[in-house]
């Protein structure tokens, strides 16, 4: 009887884990050149911040995405439209769903941000732990400005110069 009690109860006090949020690298920045080469803008992703909340449903996660950008003398002038996805994968990496959204900055002033406010639903069963899934943003960027994000994120450090 003893056993049987303690199966019963086995999910007392346990507090599954949120799904990990991250901003994925080599779409966390896009910069865009302009006339004559010089820069019209950069944009970054510098930090994303989650939580996250269970029903029996499955969980609702919350996440604040901080965006910012500033102007280059290419900047044609004008509020600055960015896009940005939000993808979801299960425990093997697969994408269960993406969505893209915009954001308009201000940069009138040279630069600006904002933190925009996500929110997702990933149904789980009431035994499936979401931390084993994750959030995962980054710009949506053509092919070009990812293979230019990759090829700087993978160049190799300089060595110290010789003194």
């Amino acid at each position: 009887m003893l056993s049987l009690a303690a199966c019963a109860n086995k999910n007392v006090g346990y507090r599954p884990g949120c799904p990990t949020v991250a901003i994925v690298r080599d779409a966390s920045s896009v910069g865009v050149p302009g006339a004559n080469g010089q820069l019209s803008y950069t944009a970054v992703m510098p930090n994303i911040e989650g939580r996250c909340e269970y029903s029996e449903k499955g969980v609702t996660m919350t996440e604040d995405l901080r965006v910012g950008a500033s102007t280059g003398p290419a900047y044609a002038g004008g509020p600055l439209p960015l896009t940005y996805f939000v993808a979801v994968t299960d425990a093997d990496r697969k994408v269960l769903t993406k969505q893209t959204y915009n954001v308009t900055l201000d940069v009138s002033s040279g630069s600006g941000g904002s933190v925009e406010r996500l929110t997702q639903f990933i149904p789980l069963d009431p035994v499936v732990d979401g931390r084993y899934y994750e959030v995962l943003v980054g710009f949506q960027l053509t092919p070009e400005q990812l293979e230019a994000n990759v090829r700087f994120n993978t160049k190799p450090l300089a060595p110290p110069a010789a003194k």
